[in-house]
């Protein structure tokens, strides 16, 4: 017996979509509206059992989902911002 019908999508990944999709904005948006970030705000594609949505990327959304560990670096960075505005407080990471 098949699970029932959500009523809310869940995340599943980023991913860039395949051609057919952007074949399928085309003729829904128009032939300069073919990638996602072109589409207008709300815009998705329903392709198969997947719907795509233009993603705008921020650095806090590329973070790990488990953000628990970032989370004493993100309160540092919340005072700073605090004590000298938000933009002068950057984050710089080095991995070596």
């Amino acid at each position: 017996m098949a699970p029932p019908p959500r009523s809310t999508l869940d995340f599943d990944a980023f991913a860039w979509p395949p051609i057919d999709v952007h074949d399928a904005a085309a003729d829904r948006f128009g032939e300069d509206r073919t990638a996602p970030h072109d589409w207008p705000e709300g815009a998705e594609i329903e392709w198969g059992e997947y719907v795509y949505r233009p993603v705008v990327f921020t650095p806090r959304r590329l973070v790990f989902e488990d953000s628990d560990k970032w989370e004493p670096v993100f309160s540092v960075m919340r005072t700073l911002a605090g004590l000298h505005g938000d933009d002068n407080v950057r984050l710089v990471v080095y991995f070596c």
